[in-house]
């Protein structure tokens, strides 16, 4: 009898991961419109009432989905933003390899794409993802290059457009890898090593002035 109650209390306490693994996958195959809350309950092996215990509706669950995959790495990313030592080139260098650790290992370009194709019929998901994902990381972004420009490390640019142009094509990248899986054509280490290598050269300062 002893032993029972910290089992079920271990089940209780896994069970919105669970949910959320379940949730993941059919968001992933089927969009986010498509997928029903009883869908979930069923890959789970849960009752739809359960699911109601931990998530107010699937727009919520949605949503923390993609906090719990990505706010553990934005807030690395962060740490480390305040605390590095180092040059601004070495930062943003190993930001640009995390960013593309969490385009290639995760399943959120799935999520970002379910946002691109469905956000006008959900904006509690889009306001989300903008407020959480997009202004975050690119809030990041722009401290490094912000840095490396104040210690004459980069020259002088429009950071604004800069980050763009950091992102855009890692985004894009995972996005054609999650649309047409993975081809000869892609190479994601080559393609992360050699956009680092244009952004960098793009960013740095000129030291003959």
């Amino acid at each position: 009898m002893t032993s029972a109650t910290p089992k079920r209390q271990r089940r209780k306490e896994a069970r919105p991961s669970e949910i959320m693994a379940a949730a993941l996958t059919l968001f992933s195959e089927r969009g986010f419109a498509a997928t029903r809350l009883d869908d979930v309950a069923e890959a789970a092996g849960v009752s739809k009432a359960t699911i109601y215990l931990y998530f107010e509706n699937k727009e919520q669950l949605f949503t923390a989905l993609v906090h719990d995959i990505a706010t553990p790495r934005f807030d690395e990313i962060e740490r480390m933003i305040d605390t590095y030592q180092g040059s601004s080139a070495d930062m943003l260098s190993f930001v640009i390899a995390r960013l593309g650790e969490i385009a290639t290992t995760t399943r959120l370009p799935a999520l970002a794409k379910i946002v691109l194709a469905e956000s006008g019929n959900f904006p509690e998901i889009r306001a989300f993802y903008r407020d959480q994902i997009i202004r975050r990381g690119f809030g990041n972004l722009e401290r490094i290059i912000e840095r490396g420009i104040e210690r004459g490390e980069f020259r002088r640019c429009n950071v604004k457009a800069a980050v763009q142009d950091i992102v855009f094509p890692i985004l894009m990248n995972a996005l054609a890898r999650n649309t047409f899986g993975e081809l000869p054509q892609f190479d994601p280490d080559g393609f992360l090593a050699a956009h680092a290598e244009f952004v960098l050269r793009g960013l740095a300062a000129d030291r003959e002035a």
